[in-house]
């Protein structure tokens, strides 16, 4: 028989995933038990057993928040992937000195997933947050994809939802060519844009919200079937930028990080969103740099 996760752990993963997303707030045990749809006793059984190892905190009040050992399994986690380490240095050294929002992202199995947020940015715009996550799926994650071999690339194609038709994959190889020659991803604004964000939003604090999640997967669905994902980038034409990536890669050559730059709130012109780029794979090959010389060192 095929093994099969621990429901427990399952649970406890489920737990710290919903207090994660409250970095600043706490919950109680009902609240922790509805949101993750388990009995309260269990829920509270479960919570006991993390406070024991420091893993959730729990006040006078009897509510919870995470604790101290989630700080040093994060920074465990952090030096076993150098690239964040230094996508983060040159990725807030690149919102500085561009007044915006910089995102480094990372790979997480089938999905993509904020790290670090270095907001400069002005007060009105996306903001994504650590924690957030989305799936690695068209047209998501171009800067990890690009890269990878045809059964990669393959398989990132077939989870687009419905699925896409030749005339869309031939599209999806040829934005994907333009990545690679490029050196960063660009993607521009749709009409379902804002919803998406508002959803992914809106999830962050609740991950049950099942409207949000409705709103979501159908945006999904729809931005997959567009021409979100950039293909040539016209100098003369203008667009509403939504973000440029570029990749950081490992010694060996994987990508497993990203260097992502907020798109302005006004329309900016293909021969300006080539500049932006450019500063942003700057700032990513920067960071391969630094973990090529980091590796060299510690051999």
């Amino acid at each position: 028989m095929p093994l099969m996760p621990s429901p427990a752990v399952v649970r406890v993963g489920g737990l710290l995933t919903r207090l994660a997303a409250h970095p600043t707030g706490v919950l109680t045990v009902t609240e922790l038990a509805r949101q993750a749809g388990i009995p309260r006793a269990t829920c509270n059984s479960l919570l006991l057993g993390l406070a024991e190892h420091g893993f959730v905190r729990r006040d006078a009040a009897l509510r919870y928040e995470l604790g101290p050992a989630c700080i040093v399994v994060g920074d465990a986690a952090r030096a076993a992937r150098p690239a964040l380490g230094a996508a983060a240095v040159h990725g807030e050294a690149l919102a500085r000195a561009r007044s915006s929002v910089v995102a480094v992202t990372m790979t997480d199995g089938e999905q993509t997933r904020v790290a670090n947020v270095f907001d400069f940015g002005p007060p009105f715009g996306i903001r994504p947050r650590a924690g957030d996550a989305i799936a690695l799926a068209p047209p998501f994650g171009a800067s990890f994809v690009a890269w990878d071999d045809d059964r990669g690339i393959r398989a990132w194609l077939d989870r687009a939802q419905p699925p896409l038709t030749p005339a869309e994959v031939a599209r999806y190889h040829a934005a994907l060519e333009a990545v690679r020659r490029r050196g960063y991803s660009v993607t521009v604004a749709t009409a379902r844009q804002p919803d998406l964000a508002a959803a992914l939003e809106r999830l962050a604090d609740d991950p049950d919200a099942r409207e949000a999640r409705r709103v979501r997967d159908e945006a999904i669905r729809e931005l997959a079937h567009s021409e979100y994902l950039a293909a040539e980038v016209d100098p003369h034409a203008a667009a509403r930028l939504t973000q440029i990536s570029a990749p950081v890669f490992e010694p060996g050559g994987a990508v497993t990080a990203s260097i992502m730059l907020l798109g302005p709130a006004h329309e900016v012109t293909g021969a300006e969103i080539t500049v932006l780029g450019q500063l942003v794979m700057a700032a990513a090959t920067r960071a391969t740099n630094d973990i090529g010389r980091k590796s060299t060192t510690q051999s």
